[in-house]
């Protein structure tokens, strides 16, 4: 038997995907409540943001000042509202190229996948949801940080799943950040793969990890 862990940002679905959905439900959820700022102004300023590489909730915050909302927007009302947002399946979702390969393995009897992700629960359940992944993902073989309490510096995930299936020949890890996500499954004997970066990955071109 052999095991594949995935992570999941960058790594089965682009993160931009999300954060593109994000600014266009926060943007609507603003605009819900101070109709005179455009939601196309608040989609425009930060999707530049995005595709420039600068942080969305700073282009935001300046287009607040320019309406002089920034005293009556709660930005950590905005950042949480975004967090939990649950993404528009219409821009967050599996490429077909990913859901053929994970069909693959599901459907192949001498392979077990999972999947090892860091983040808060409701934001990577909403994730997880929108992209159909509990189509693939057995719940008992899902690991997310906030829920275990324990991230990808520490070895704690890695070795739930080798106990779990303990008679595996193999275990294999794919990710898309060398230094977090391969440390401890390279130093427990797991094959590592490091995926081709999406579009807007925010780990771009970092060497292989040894």
């Amino acid at each position: 038997m052999i095991v594949v862990a995935f992570d999941l940002d960058d790594t089965l679905v682009p993160e931009a995907l999300f954060i593109k959905s994000g600014i266009r439900y926060i943007a609507s959820f603003i605009n819900s409540r101070h109709p005179g700022i455009p939601v196309l102004r608040i989609i425009g300023a930060m999707d530049t943001a995005l595709l420039n590489h600068n942080n969305h909730y700073s282009a935001l915050e300046s287009l607040l000042d320019e309406f002089h909302l920034s005293d009556t927007v709660d930005m950590r009302e905005i950042v949480a509202e975004f967090r939990s947002h649950v993404p528009d399946k219409t821009i967050y979702h599996l490429a077909p190229s990913i859901v053929d390969m994970l069909n693959g393995l599901k459907n192949d009897n001498e392979i077990k996948i999972a999947l090892i992700t860091d983040g808060r629960s409701i934001t990577q359940r909403n994730k997880i949801q929108s992209a159909d992944l509990y189509n693939f993902f057995d719940n008992s073989d899902i690991l997310i940080s906030g829920e275990t309490g324990h991230d990808k510096n520490d070895p704690d995930n890695f070795l739930h799943v080798m106990k779990k299936y303990a008679g595996a020949d193999e275990f294999h890890y794919v990710g898309d950040n060398p230094p977090k996500d391969f440390l401890h499954p390279e130093r427990l004997g797991w094959h590592t793969h490091l995926v081709h970066p999406f579009p807007l990955a925010i780990h771009q071109g970092i060497p292989r990890y040894r």
